[in-house]
């Protein structure tokens, strides 16, 4: 039975393990703190209710969304290198006083962290484009609130990291961790002649790997953490259960706990058939997570290094974001495409691909073809011949939206690849496979002030653009099945197929 499968049908038990701290602590060789994710607003649904053909504008407007979250900065040289930095907050119409990223969108990945004394229970949102660490209370009822007020704890600062936001420093109770911990962030609040008091609270957790791309100049959490001996590796990982819940792992993977709680589902599933079939032997118990010692001390029964068991691969391109070079692009069994750059967003509910990239993956694919327009960056294939997809990365595919012929996979026609049948009783499904034109229609991707004209004029490629031309985004999709381990300091990402 597949890893995949076992992991959908233990999601109960895995929930519940990942939730006991000294379990967790003590199947790793560092400490490691275990977050579950929840996607806001379930998983990604573009079919009508109750119907399994897609709403094509509803595709557009999130294509539309997604795009615009790359839009938000530039690459400037410095020193040595190519960097990526927030643009100027006037452009595109923002306010200026608001931080990149949006805290409580629908659709983001978000785990759920209590700070303040007593606990007051908030949602981060991860957001890998970005990497500031920020807390934002509004005066609407909107998002998750956490107000220092009401905090005892609170040690208020008049250090101001950004025009709407105090450094602030207060408890915070995390997974695993018996004591709370003082950690200091930017409290934003904006002010209340500004439209953005009218939007939800919430929290933003940067996990981009520079610090170029942070606007507070504030000391991230995972640095702090680092400090305070909290976590040893300067390490995240993300492995997504299904559509709407995941594990976010801060100094460390899940991927032991993950490993043991399938192999005990799978050997009690393996007995339950063998009693059912009359084969009745000896009932085993399923071993414990952890064994203690007579004198109550935790004794470790599995230990395996962090780095073990995953294919790395270095990031490059300018320094900001996750960008990987992606080997291969694997169609059933047959390589179509091979070095092509992609940068990854666990928020993106599609996989992205340019223009030229995309023709030559579907049509790898027999009987796909693009829509007309407006809706002419997505692509159908006839929904009985899903195809076998894999991403390859430092010489190892990775499969991803697996499907075989006549698949079907959460009602879905045309298994995992599909986003749903075009129409209603269409043989065709729109293919997860999304063409991007980022970086190419107009490219007005900065607004340069003129002082002698008074007056502001866009500015045409160079640095000032988002630098997505030709570049892949690998969104959730490809994190159902396998997991990703994210290195700031050694400047890599590591896979793992589950």
């Amino acid at each position: 039975m597949h890893l995949l499968p076992l992991l959908t049908l233990t999601s109960g038990l895995l929930s519940y393990t990942l939730a006991s701290a000294p379990a967790l602590r003590s199947l790793d060789t560092a400490p490691v703190l275990h977050f579950t994710l929840t996607r806001r607003g379930g998983k990604f649904a573009p079919t009508e209710f109750a119907r399994d053909y897609v709403n094509l504008t509803y595709l557009a407007e999130e294509l539309e969304k997604t795009e615009a979250r790359f839009n938000l900065t530039k690459r400037e040289v410095k020193g040595n290198k190519l960097v990526r930095k927030a643009k100027n907050n006037e452009v595109g119409g923002r306010d200026p006083s608001a931080l990149m990223g949006e805290v409580a969108a629908d659709g983001v990945w978000y785990a759920k962290v209590k700070i303040g004394d007593p606990p007051q229970e908030i949602e981060m949102d991860l957001n890998m484009l970005v990497s500031d660490f920020y807390v934002v209370t509004t005066t609407s009822r909107k998002g998750s609130r956490y107000d220092d007020f009401f905090s005892q704890s609170a040690q208020k600062s008049l250090d101001r990291p950004y025009p709407t936001c105090y450094q602030h420093t207060d408890l915070f109770t995390l997974p695993a961790i018996n004591d709370p911990l003082p950690l200091s962030f930017p409290y934003c609040r904006p002010s209340k002649f500004s439209r953005n008091t009218l939007g939800p609270s919430g929290s933003s957790l940067g996990l981009a790997p520079s610090e170029h791309l942070s606007q507070t100049g504030s000391i991230s959490l995972f640095k702090q953490l680092l400090e305070k001996e909290v976590i040893q590796h300067p390490i995240f990982s993300l492995m997504l259960i299904n559509g709407q819940d995941g594990v976010l792992s801060v100094g460390g993977t899940a991927a032991s706990t993950i490993e043991m709680v399938v192999s005990q589902t799978e050997n009690a599933l393996n007995q339950l058939d063998g009693t059912e079939k009359g084969d009745v032997g000896p009932v085993e118990k399923l071993a414990p997570l952890v064994k203690r010692s007579r004198h109550g001390k935790e004794v470790v029964t599995k230990r395996e290094d962090w780095e073990t068991g995953w294919v790395w691969t270095g990031v490059q391109g300018a320094e900001g974001w996750w960008q990987l070079l992606m080997r291969g692009v694997w169609v059933d069994g047959s390589k179509v495409l091979q070095n092509q750059a992609v940068v990854i967003d666990i928020n993106s509910p599609f996989i992205l691909a340019p223009p030229l990239a995309v023709k030559a993956f579907y049509a790898s694919i027999s009987g796909s073809r693009p829509l007309p327009p407006p809706f002419s960056n997505f692509y159908v294939f006839p929904c009985l011949n899903p195809p076998t997809l894999h991403f390859e990365f430092s010489g190892t595919p990775f499969p991803f939206m697996q499907g075989g012929r006549g698949a079907e996979w959460s009602g879905i026609p045309g298994g995992k690849f599909s986003l749903g049948r075009l129409e209603a009783g269409s043989g065709y499904c729109v293919g997860a496979v999304v063409e991007t034109r980022m970086g190419i229609r107009e490219e007005r991707d900065e607004v340069v002030h003129d002082g002698k004209k008074g007056r502001s004029t866009p500015s045409r490629g160079g640095l000032g653009g988002n630098g997505m031309r030709d570049v892949w985004v690998i969104g959730e999709g490809f994190f159902r099945g396998v997991g990703g381990v994210f290195d700031f300091k050694e400047h890599r990402v590591g896979f793992r197929a589950y």
